[in-house]
């Protein structure tokens, strides 16, 4: 079951009249990742504190994770890419040795046997674990993680429909993201709140449609800033392959093979 279906049946269970103790007791937790769990621990108790509809906090919630997901989904398709052709790459000498020895040829083994070619297979194989290494970081650092930099927007929302002033429920709001996400809101985020707070009282457009509009942005513009930075990484890239990989190769493969060959004739 996937984590939006787990907060649906939630709802609907709230919605028929079940008790939150026990609507929870039946709450399919394990479909949820661990910082979803902390998502929805953080809807939740806002929710409840501020003597907000659950359901409804738990809808919105459920389509948060339904576009998390698909976001989520598209991203680890991008990563998938860079990620492969590293690995691929960096296989590229190991292959090249197994495939020359199969077909008979003189590679690393005879190369060994003097000292040119084992300088050449030594500083191979450093050019290759440099390699690894740096890519590997590289690939570690782009990795796509969870995060909602809407949540508390939302969760101000949730205060307002209880009836809280906009002060009251950022206060609540910035006192359970502490809680459960154990950081504090930014400022770029209390800004948002500050602002669309002027916007709604010069508008007389309603605070909440203005919060979750803003707060969907916020998520829309981080999967972009990834989306971004993974086509980075493709070039990026380059960078320790081209450099460490591809001469690994030369000093591996195409080193050893020559070597092997010219002591044969």
């Amino acid at each position: 079951m996937s984590a939006n279906l787990a907060v649906l049946e939630l709802s609907a269970l709230l919605r028929s009249g079940a008790t939150n103790q026990v609507a929870i007791s039946a709450f399919q937790q394990q479909a949820l990742s661990e910082f979803q769990k902390k998502q929805f621990q953080f809807i939740w108790d806002m929710a409840k504190d501020s003597g907000g509809n659950i359901a409804l906090a738990l809808d919105r919630l459920a389509e948060v994770f339904e576009s998390q997901h698909k976001q989520s989904s598209e991203l680890k398709i991008a990563f998938a890419s860079p990620r492969a052709s590293a690995n691929l790459i960096l296989l590229l000498p190991i292959l090249a040795v197994i495939f020359a020895e199969l077909l008979g040829l003189p590679t690393i083994s005879s190369a060994l046997e003097t000292s040119l070619g084992a300088l050449a297979v030594g500083v191979g194989l450093i050019l290759l674990i440099v390699a690894r290494v740096v890519s590997l970081r590289m690939l570690e650092k782009a990795k796509p993680r969870e995060s909602d930099p809407g949540a508390f927007l939302d969760a101000v929302v949730i205060g307002l429909s209880a009836g809280l002033s906009p002060r009251a429920s950022s206060a609540l709001a910035q006192n359970k993201a502490a809680l459960n996400f154990g950081e504090q809101v930014s400022k770029e985020q209390l800004s948002a709140l500050q602002d669309a707070v002027s916007v709604s009282e010069q508008s007389g457009i309603a605070l909440s449609g203005i919060l979750s509009a803003r707060a969907d942005a916020y998520r829309h513009r981080l999967w972009n800033q990834r989306r971004q930075a993974l086509a980075k990484l493709t070039i990026s890239l380059l960078l320790p392959l081209g450099l460490a990989a591809l001469p690994a190769f030369v000093f591996l493969a195409v080193v050893p093979l020559g070597i092997g060959l010219f002591r044969a004739v």
